[in-house]
């Protein structure tokens, strides 16, 4: 692997990282707006009902694996061309 691909693939890496992580920011001020409570950060806290922690597991995952596919997928386009 030349030392180009591996700055390509560092980048790719550090770019689906962080549209993963500016998609949960996004959804966890989403989620405190609609349910005027913060959302669950620790599976021991006894106020977090297991209904609402699933909820968030699930709105989380599903949120920042879809920013993550996205930025793939625009950077796989671009390097197609």
């Amino acid at each position: 692997m030349s030392s180009k691909q591996l700055i390509t693939n560092v980048g790719i890496g550090l770019a689906a990282a962080s549209a993963g992580i500016l998609a949960r920011k996004t959804l966890q001020k989403s989620w405190e707006k609609v349910t005027n409570e913060p959302a669950p950060k620790d599976k021991r806290n006894e106020n977090t009902d297991l209904k609402e922690a699933v909820t968030w597991a699930v709105v989380s995952g599903i949120g920042a694996g879809l920013a993550r596919m996205a930025v793939q997928y625009v950077i796989d386009k671009r390097q197609s061309k």
